[in-house]
């Protein structure tokens, strides 16, 4: 696995963990937190497993469900991020930093998406 997918799975994972301390101060249910760490999960499993084939050939046919899961569980997720309220911005530059936090949230976990859809892509071949 090169150094940068390495240092991706590092800061990905240290994004859930800041997640799910930020979805228990928000006093977000169990559910929502465990659908949460699972998906993170996933991701994390998708990055490896394109980089270890003994990983991939474990995952099977789970890989289509998983990659599923993932995108629906952060598409639902992404319409719970609160909205920013911070006070010395306009309200109109509020609505583009929620709109921003968004499509850098999308762009973060692509690469898990991406990992999960070339195994589903390499299982189906």
């Amino acid at each position: 696995m090169p150094w940068w997918a390495i240092a991706y799975l590092v800061v990905l994972t240290a994004v859930i963990f800041i997640s799910i301390i930020k979805d228990y101060l928000d006093k977000r249910s169990i559910a929502y937190i465990l659908g949460e760490v699972f998906s993170g999960a996933i991701g994390i499993v998708f990055i490896t497993a394109h980089w270890k084939p003994e990983l991939a050939g474990l995952l099977s046919w789970m890989v289509l469900p998983f990659l599923v899961y993932a995108i629906a569980w952060d598409q639902y997720a992404l319409r719970y991020i609160k909205a920013s309220n911070y006070p010395d911005l306009s309200e109109q530059e509020n609505r583009d930093m929620d709109r921003y936090s968004k499509i850098f949230a999308i762009l973060f976990i692509l690469p898990c998406y991406i990992a999960g859809a070339i195994l589903s892509y390499k299982l189906l071949s």
